[in-house]
């Protein structure tokens, strides 16, 4: 089903289910990330249990707190219109996709960022070094390739390079892997695939392999450091749950907090949550690199949606970051 029929279906749903406010919060609360160390709270906030304490402090001790993994933010889009997720998280673009999609309806929108951190565009073809050397015998691997956030930044570069006219210059490359799979394709050296756009730790990974090399940082493409990854829900969810969407935002608050006063704990969350599969020094090295931060706050990125918005792929062209997230952030000193 297409996005804009799961979107009215729901809608009609909700209308049924009646517009008066609830008598009673939810009694489970469904929440998720994906793969990354972009989504290092909500890992956080998931061993520690944050959601629960936050919640057993105002009353809703009894709420249950489910948890799922993703592979791309479509997929998270789908669960929320669904309604198998309350919060979906993931890269900027799905979610600004689903706050133009929904304005009247649903009303989705942000409810924090999670992270600022750069995306690398990296190949093992030794040909390329610039955007105008892939050629169509190149495969990008992009995860949720078409509306993830790294569609968006290749999007934005080519039309810098290209000119605007030429934005989907790279579709025909696009191959739609998640992150694991579409590291493994390009360093298996046997695959179509010769490049990948990707982030942290993938990218990082792969640059311990000498024949990989970076063609692009996200952050040139933004203009220094910008929102990668947030988490979003519905305004129906905020105003029939106001208690237990403050708990899950104040949550989110306490991570943060957590990981940046102590990133060799946060470190170890996220090694434990690999199953011991991730090394502990290498995550570590990629926490204190200076051009990955962890924050609530977004940060740059009215430019991206205003550039979505100049591509057709928004209807709504967004004046303010404000209009794109719920007013619990708006204390915030965002861009």
């Amino acid at each position: 089903m297409k996005l804009a029929n799961k979107i009215a279906v729901l809608c009609s749903v909700l209308a049924i289910a009646g517009t008066g406010v609830s008598k009673a919060e939810v009694k489970e609360v469904n929440l998720m990330s994906q793969n990354g160390i972009g989504y290092l709270q909500l890992i956080v906030m998931k061993q520690q249990k944050l959601v629960e304490k936050n919640l057993a402090k105002i009353g809703l001790g009894d709420t249950k707190v489910n948890w799922t993994k993703l592979g791309t933010g479509s997929a998270a889009n789908d669960a929320l219109l669904s309604g198998q997720l309350d919060f979906a998280s993931g890269g900027t673009g799905p979610a600004f996709i689903l706050w133009d999609r929904t304005k009247g309806s649903l009303n989705v929108k942000g409810v924090a960022s999670l992270s600022s951190m750069p995306n690398m565009l990296i190949t093992n073809n030794p040909a390329i070094k610039s955007l105008k050397d892939f050629t169509d015998k190149d495969r990008i691997s992009l995860a949720g390739a078409g509306s993830s956030v790294q569609t968006i930044y290749l999007q934005m570069a080519a039309a810098k390079e290209f000119g605007i006219k030429n934005y989907k210059k790279f579709s025909p490359l696009m191959v739609n892997l998640t992150h694991p799979l579409g590291l493994q394709a390009m360093l298996s050296g046997s695959s179509e695939v010769t490049a990948q756009f990707t982030s942290p730790p993938f990218w990082n990974r792969a640059l311990l392999d000498p024949k990989i090399k970076v063609v692009l940082n996200s952050y040139d493409i933004m203009g220094g450091p910008s929102t990668f990854l947030m988490v979003w829900s519905t305004e129906k969810f905020k105003n029939n749950n106001p208690k237990t969407y403050k708990a899950v935002f104040d949550a989110l608050g306490e991570a943060t907090q957590f990981i940046n006063n102590d990133k060799n704990a946060a470190a170890a969350v996220y090694v434990k949550e690999s199953g011991g599969k991730e090394n502990f020094d290498f995550i570590l090295s990629i926490m204190n690199n200076p051009q990955i931060k962890f924050t609530t706050t977004p940060e740059n990125i009215l430019p991206f949606a205003q550039f979505m918005n100049d591509i057709g792929t928004l209807k709504s062209r967004p004046t303010s970051w404000k209009d794109l997230f719920f007013d619990n952030t708006h204390k915030l000193k965002g861009s």
